[in-house]
């Protein structure tokens, strides 16, 4: 007789085997269960409530199933309850626990459930009254792994932000109670995991939508803490920390549409509509002697707050950094409004010697680098001293990232390609000079190919091409030059786009409108707002950073490890990093 099995259980209940000590007789014990360890969680015994919530932290470390487990015999609520004991070292446990339960994509129902238990605002209120290190550390890391989820960023924003604020201010000797440090080593007080988690936290949520980053920007000396630090790191150059990479993220997201600390209904396409209303050779009326002295009394005053990011010195520290790490996107942000600080950041990166900076970069292979540094240098080509150099200096290397006709296709995404022809076009656009470099390195026949190439590439970038062509053939004085070469006025004209209106003819990437507010942080069509989309995010990485980097959330201190990591896959907001696969042309970024 053949006997079946029956079948497995989905979940084994039982409790774990008896075990028997040495020397001790005939002593027994065993293990307890998850589910017992959860009961005791809220046992008036604080002993066995220390002892549960350490031991459920040590359970719920990489391991999903427990993680899901925990939540289903209601397990989050006790944690969150465990947050307001009067024993630090309870509350450091609780904290750790629901850091350990929301790390993850896969997690996500159980930042819900925290969300439910009122757990963001507890863990806030834990890190406003709490004098202990640790659990401050701890407090923060899972405020970071839940800010990622874009349903808890508004809870956070509202719950948390003036104590994160604190967290980094307190950290800048200037704001600090006696207004002076006596450490030797001034990156001594950012060195904590709470300020790294805090910046974390900081970034995700400026990520969210405007009225985070007007709060943000109104938050008192959080904007000049940052400045600060990032001046202390890279006059130590220490500026590969988890920290620097927060901390200059957060300025990126805060320098998003900037012109709208002036203006709040700035809208990027009406500014652009009037702007070239008067057409490609419209000369610029001269600015009234009252504007002029309204600026140099303005140049006087001290700047505060958000009128501190698009300060030259602040200008400074971007370009100090683009010779250490390769992070252009603050810079794309600040030069990208109709702006008149704008235009200030645009002439003070020419004068300090940032366009050779760009330029040196826009050789390297990381795709991701490149595509930032072309939008930064498209952007930075709206003042018409900087695009005679771009054109002067720029343009071979340029025409060098487009791809050869026929050839196959090479490891350069179509957001680069997009970005390039943005700078062309602007090049084209002021000078027949530059216009005929472009035909003479061989920019015209690329650009052809570029226009028919669909489905190859995206139509954006064969819009994006069929414009620049468009724009060459209206220099006149150029058309023998290109009969010449065998070149007809039907090889660079396609449908009715008129240049003056064109798509390239504004700002790229930054300037997009917002987000609908329910849409994952893709950031897609170029709206260009605080997120990197999920293919960028698992570009092969360097050693260094595939033991640090996870989307959203704290490295190491997060008490996760890689195993936990391979699956996940949120969006990794305002990174840092090199990486050299290719994006499309539809992933955007502040």
């Amino acid at each position: 007789m053949v006997r079946e099995s029956p079948p497995l259980p989905e979940r084994d209940d039982s409790p774990p085997p008896l075990r028997h000590g040495k020397g001790n007789g005939n002593l027994q014990w065993r293990d307890p269960s998850l589910k017992e360890v959860i009961d005791y969680l809220d046992n008036p015994d604080r002993e066995k409530q220390l002892n549960a919530s350490g031991y459920l932290q040590h359970l719920t470390f990489s391991d999903n199933l427990i993680k899901d487990e925990t939540r289903e015999y209601g397990g989050i609520p006790k944690l969150v309850q465990l947050l307001k004991s009067d024993m630090p070292v309870i509350q450091k446990n609780a904290c750790a626990c629901l850091k350990n339960l929301c790390f993850g994509k896969e997690n996500d129902r159980n930042k819900l459930a925290i969300l439910d238990a009122d757990g963001v605002r507890m863990l806030a209120a834990v890190l406003h009254s709490t004098y202990d290190a640790a659990v401050k550390e701890e407090a923060t890391a899972a405020l970071w792994n839940l800010s990622s989820a874009d349903m808890l960023k508004p809870v956070i924003l509202d719950a948390a932000t003036d104590s994160l604020v604190q967290e980094v201010v307190a950290a800048t000797p200037a704001y600090q109670p006696n207004g002076v440090s006596n450490d030797t080593d001034p990156l001594r007080p950012y060195s904590t995991a709470t300020f790294k988690n805090a910046t974390g936290v900081l970034r995700n949520i400026s990520a969210a939508n405007a009225a985070a980053r007007k709060r943000l920007r109104a938050c008192p000396n959080l904007i000049e803490g940052l400045v600060h630090f990032l001046t202390v790191a890279i006059q130590r150059n220490q500026v590969d920390s988890q920290s620097v990479e927060n901390v200059v993220c957060l300025l990126r997201n805060l320098s998003y549409r900037i012109q709208e600390v002036e203006d709040p209904n700035y809208d990027p396409a009406t500014a652009h509509m009037l702007s070239t209303k008067g057409g490609k050779s419209a000369p610029s009326s001269p600015k009234p002697k009252k504007d002029k002295d309204k600026k140099r009394e303005h140049a006087k005053e001290v700047a505060v707050g958000p009128a501190v990011l698009w300060q030259p010195y602040v200008v400074k520290l971007y370009l100090k950094l683009l010779q250490e790490a390769s992070n252009l996107d603050t810079l794309e942000n600040l030069a990208a409004c109709q702006f008149a600080p704008s235009a200030e950041v645009r002439a003070a990166v020419r004068v300090e010697k940032g366009l050779p900076v760009l330029v040196e970069l826009i050789r390297l292979k990381e795709d991701y680098v490149v595509c930032a540094v072309a939008t930064a240098l498209r952007n930075l080509a709206l003042d018409p001293r900087n695009r005679e150099l771009i054109g002067k200096y720029a343009l071979r290397d340029l025409i060098e990232k487009l791809p050869d006709a026929g050839a196959r296709r090479p490891p350069v995404s179509d957001q680069t390609i997009g970005a390039v022809l943005g700078i062309l076009f602007e090049v084209v656009r002021s000078s027949s000079a530059f216009t005929r470099d472009v035909h003479e390195a061989r920019g015209t026949e690329k650009l052809r190919a570029l226009a028919r190439s669909y489905p190859t590439y995206s139509h954006r970038v064969c819009k994006y091409a069929t414009q620049v062509l468009f724009m060459m053939w209206q220099h006149k004085e150029l058309h023998d030059g290109f009969k010449r070469s065998g070149l007809k006025e039907a090889d660079f004209y396609s449908g009715t786009a008129r240049g003056d209106s064109a798509t390239l003819a504004r700002p790229i990437s930054s300037q997009g409108r917002e987000r609908p507010a329910q849409a994952l942080l893709d950031d897609t069509m170029s709206s260009g707002y605080g997120a990197v989309s999920d293919s960028q995010q698992r570009r092969p990485q360097p050693p260094q950073y595939q033991q640090q980097q996870q989307a959203s959330t704290p490295p190491a201190q997060n008490g996760q490890t890689r195993n936990d990591r391979g699956a996940v896959r949120e969006p990794l907001y305002a990174s840092v990093r090199k990486g050299n696969q290719a994006r499309g042309m539809d992933d955007s970024w502040v």
